[in-house]
């Protein structure tokens, strides 16, 4: 059955005239009719009564004519529908963002350059831990999460792709009344019997892991371990003389008055990405990205 023989139907179940329906589609009668009966033959439904009076419908030929008349008009709006995004991009893009992540280095001006494009795409953004942007992105709360590199452990490698766009650095985080708080480098090895305050691993299990591999990575195990559900709560055991815990130097809690953000001696660089599902065909999605990474090739340039 193909989409032809289904519009040479509904013109003449419309016209119960296969001379009009010709005429309609601007097409020989005889080659109308052959459409007609190849349709009948292969669905095994007689779908027309034909006299040389008339032209009437089936039981069966009446119920198809209802249904694919519906097809039809969904067809129709679907395929306007797809028309009017491409001409004018009008939607939604709804984004993700990480905890405490300072965006100005490069949300703002993706955002504008985006907006100058596509004037009439529609933008909502929303703030979340590890845990919630994954949850919001699988159940399609979100179309793009913006996170750590680190907690991409936790997505579905089969179902996601993902796109780097900001390199950060990681920083040792301690109260500022802490013995080693006015150094200028610090050794996460000096720190091997402080303890540690790590976001918890029903959080992010990758962000958990990031940290403990550090601290193994400096000949120790940290013997001692607290867990925070938020960075925001981290901040606050950490400002509360409570250990030490590693943050990236872009978080916006590192403005805090009650912490020292030191620089790690040999410690790797962390990557702010950002995820989508590969079934997520909203088309604003691949030009956000672009304007991204375009941020990010400036900004290294």
């Amino acid at each position: 059955m193909t989409t032809f023989q289904v519009k040479c139907f509904l013109a003449v179940a419309e016209h119960l005239s296969f001379t009009e329906a010709a005429g309609r589609l601007f097409m020989a009668q005889s080659s109308l009719s052959r459409n007609v009966s190849n349709l009948e033959e292969e669905l095994g439904l007689k779908l027309f009564v034909r006299t040389k009076k008339y032209v009437r419908l089936t039981p069966a030929g009446a119920i198809l004519f209802k249904e694919f008349s519906k097809l039809e008009k969904q067809t129709e709006a679907a395929i306007a529908k797809a028309r009017k995004a491409q001409a004018s991009l009008e939607g939604l893009l709804r984004i993700g963002i990480i905890e405490n992540q300072r965006s100005e280095s490069f949300l703002p001006q993706s955002i504008s350059s985006l907006r100058k494009n596509l004037p009439n795409l529609k933008i909502d953004l929303l703030r979340g831990n590890f845990k919630e942007l994954r949850d919001a992105l699988e159940k399609n709360e979100i179309d793009i999460s913006m996170t750590v590199d680190f907690d991409l452990e936790e997505y579905m490698p089969q179902n996601v792709i993902y796109q780097s766009f900001f390199i950060s650095a990681g920083r040792c985080v301690i109260s500022k009344y802490h013995p080693l708080a006015h150094q200028e480098i610090i050794r996460i090895e000096d720190l091997k019997q402080e303890p540690l305050i790590a976001i918890s691993p029903e959080i992010s299990k990758g962000a958990c892991h990031h940290v403990m591999e550090l601290c193994q990575l400096h000949g120790f195990t940290p013997s001692q371990i607290h867990y925070a559900y938020s960075v925001e709560n981290l901040i606050l055991m950490v400002e509360s003389g409570l250990g030490f815990s590693v943050l990236d130097e872009n978080s916006s809690i590192m403005a805090s008055s009650a912490v020292r953000s030191i620089p790690i001696d040999d410690h790797g660089p962390l990557a702010l990405v950002a995820v989508w599902h590969k079934s997520n065909l909203n088309p604003a999605i691949p030009l956000f990205i672009n304007m991204l990474t375009e941020q990010k090739e400036k900004s290294t340039t």
